[in-house]
């Protein structure tokens, strides 16, 4: 073993192509062997397939349906000649103002007290020796 180290491999090809049919025939044999064990799992699938789209047909039929809005195709077209051909001119289409949402902060934040307006932030005595 010790003295393989330092040379290269021997490719065989016939070795090679023995151990390459050797894999397809072990590989053949487990795709049959799957069939004949694990067959009935492809039917138990379709099944339970089947079960559940009746039980979403069944109760879609009892919900009260409601009429599917009516999509609008957006366009953001004709783009107006400037220097740069982008700027400001999608926020004056109706459709893509920012201003419909409101701002994330309910209330704003209260601002701390300054420790400067404070007079008797050192202490309200003020002792001199």
């Amino acid at each position: 073993m010790a003295k393989d180290i330092g040379r290269a491999m021997k490719f065989d090809p016939n070795t090679e192509a023995f151990q390459m049919r050797a894999q397809w025939k072990k590989q053949d044999m487990c795709r049959k062997e799957w069939f004949k064990r694990w067959a009935w799992l492809l039917d138990e699938r379709i099944q339970a397939q089947a079960e559940t789209e009746a039980a979403i047909k069944e109760v879609a039929a009892a919900l009260p349906h409601v009429a599917p809005k009516e999509e609008t195709f957006k366009t953001l077209k004709p783009v107006p000649v400037t220097s740069t051909g982008t700027i400001g001119w999608l926020a004056s289409k109706p459709d893509c103002q920012l201003e419909i949402y409101t701002s994330w902060l309910a209330k704003p934040p209260l601002r701390l007290p300054d420790a400067w307006d404070r007079k008797d932030y050192m202490g309200s005595k003020i002792i001199k020796h």
